[in-house]
């Protein structure tokens, strides 16, 4: 027997989602793409007249995070499917983008193989973008994109926006109760500004007195793709449980990133929910945007963000070691599966009116980078060649966008994060930083936010140890000797305090230069490296108190 496979991935839905840059749209965005997989393609399912199972006439080893892979032995099944399906995702989602492969073989996993390839191969191609502007059309000016309607107060809009506006959506608050299970959706931000002719039920963030800065938070599984490889060595040897492994897998994965996303919500933003009209309790200081598979971006309130990437990370760990053991048990047979997962984040902070689009490959690019560096530093771990699980650290990169563009990670730390030295160069971030209280290898979170504590005392003169980060990209001889003049007053004013921060850099770098807060030795790179940028981002979104009227002349000019 013939057995036939359907496999859909959507690209970019971070991008998509928050293409706009209006709260609301983003809402609403979020909220389609999360039904996406789920009721709607029930409704599809229901108008097919075909019921999915594991050991159904339609099957599906995944139906999460903008990705469906479908089987069944009926090619008229199949293809009815793809060609209902591809019609409703352009009617329901305008403008997002998605692949779609067919694929046959003599059983489910042979049909997938097949469909993989083509599905592979199809990445790299770009499809058309409809509708297509003409010299004649408008176009909507918050997203460039070829306008369908024109709204009372947003004017001209693109079918994408259009729809996500709409109230069956930004209204449904369904992926906000996977992170607040009893919360309602009016519990959560729908829009950055107070809008005094908003509609009813209108919800602005809860921002912090003169600061506005959000953190645009994502975070990914590391080892997944390892994890898989092993998975598909064990189906070749029995392709009958394909369908049951791939979907409890995926089901496991789903629930842990769920439950650590509730774990983190419940330690932080339940804290500090903000009283509003609309909102019995308060309103939560972030907006979900993805919340599937092992992926979760969160737009949230900037001095919660890192707590709260810090909670999600270790309750993954803890979720998916509880998913994997029950796993394990259903299916002693396979050997390859882990103890337990890890997640890398990165977390981009903008001020509320940057584009959120724009940001979202920064982002990823942090997340990307935390997660190798992570990588690297198991593999330098690694103590044991027959241990091919060797636990990959959770790791955090964070940025604050300063300039109106900004490209990938990589490019915004060689061209904004490194000055020339004398002799080698000097990086100013660390990187990425470990969630473990101790981790091997990797500067810890917890010693950078310490740190920031101490400058954030009253008696830490706080001007001069900011400007330090700006003497060194113009001047670093002004640099060291501005850098001796502080420690001079600190030595005299509180030499306690300075000795905290000397153990503290010494914890993040290794050992100091005499004359700079930088490394001694040189990293792989060839550079001295410091946690200034670090440093000047966590004093700045942080909730450091102004410095007191009285303070003395001599340190305020140190």
């Amino acid at each position: 027997m013939t057995h036939y496979a359907c496999l859909f991935e959507a690209k970019s839905i971070q991008e998509y989602i928050l293409r706009s840059g209006r709260l609301r749209h983003i809402v609403g965005a979020s909220e389609l793409i999360d039904s996406l997989t789920g009721a709607m393609l029930d409704n599809v399912f229901r108008e097919l007249k075909v019921k999915e199972a594991v050991n159904g006439e339609v099957r599906c080893s995944r139906r999460a995070g903008g990705a469906i892979y479908l089987f069944t032995d009926d090619q008229n099944k199949r293809d009815a499917f793809r060609d209902l399906w591809a019609l409703v995702v352009r009617q329901y989602a305008p403008g997002l983008s998605f692949i779609m492969a067919n694929g046959e073989g003599k059983n489910d996993f042979e049909a997938y193989q097949a469909a993989k390839k083509q599905l592979e191969t199809m990445r790299n191609r770009q499809p058309p973008a409809l509708p297509a502007g003409t010299p004649v059309t408008r176009y909507s000016s918050r997203t460039g994109l070829p306008a369908s309607s024109r709204h009372s107060k947003l004017g001209l809009q693109d079918a994408a926006s259009e729809q996500f506006g709409q109230d069956v959506f930004w209204k449904r608050g369904s992926l906000v109760q996977r992170f607040a299970p009893d919360s309602k959706s009016t519990d959560w931000p729908r829009e950055l500004e107070y809008d005094p002719d908003g509609e009813l039920g209108s919800v602005e963030f809860p921002f912090l007195p003169d600061n506005r800065y959000l953190g645009l938070l994502h975070a990914d599984g590391n080892g997944l793709g390892q994890v898989l490889i092993n998975l598909t060595a064990y189906i070749k040897q029995h392709p009958e449980n394909f369908i049951a492994v791939f979907r409890d897998f995926s089901n496991a994965i789903q629930t842990a990133t769920t439950a650590a996303a509730n774990a983190a919500t419940v330690a932080v933003l339940t804290k500090a929910r903000t009283p509003h009209i609309n909102s019995n309790d308060g309103v939560y200081p972030a907006r979900p945007i993805v919340l599937g598979g092992d992926d979760l971006t969160l737009l949230i309130r900037a001095d919660l963000a890192l707590k709260f990437t810090e909670e999600f990370l270790t309750a993954f760990e803890v979720k998916t070691e509880e998913q994997l053991k029950e796993l394990r048990k259903r299916y002693p047979q396979i050997t390859a599966l882990p103890e337990k997962l890890t997640a890398g984040a990165g977390i981009a902070f903008v001020k509320s009116s940057h584009p959120f689009y724009m940001t979202m490959e920064l982002t990823e690019g942090l997340a990307k980078f935390a997660k190798n560096c992570a990588k690297d530093c198991a593999k330098q771990h690694k103590t044991n060649e027959h241990q091919p699980n060797e636990r990959i650290p959770p790791t955090v990169a964070f940025y604050r966008v300063t300039t109106a563009s900004h490209g990938d990670y990589r490019d915004v730390r060689e061209q904004e994060l490194t000055f020339c030295g004398d002799p080698h160069p000097i990086v100013t971030s660390l990187g990425a930083y470990g969630v473990d209280p101790q981790p091997f290898g990797l500067p810890a979170l917890a010693d950078v936010q310490a740190l920031a504590k101490v400058f954030a005392k009253e008696d830490v003169a706080r001007g001069p140890a900011r400007q330090l980060l700006t003497l060194i990209g113009q001047d670093v001889d002004d640099a060291r000797r501005r850098y001796a003049r502080w420690r001079d007053v600190m030595k005299n004013r509180a030499p306690a305090t300075l000795n905290d921060i000397d153990d503290l850099l010494t914890k993040l770098c290794g050992k100091l230069k005499d004359d700079l807060p930088v490394s001694d030795a040189i990293n792989k790179d060839n550079a001295h490296i410091t946690p200034l940028a670090d440093l000047a981002t966590l004093l700045t979104l942080g909730k450091t108190p102004t410095p007191p009227a009285d303070q003395s002349q001599e340190t305020r000019n140190a």
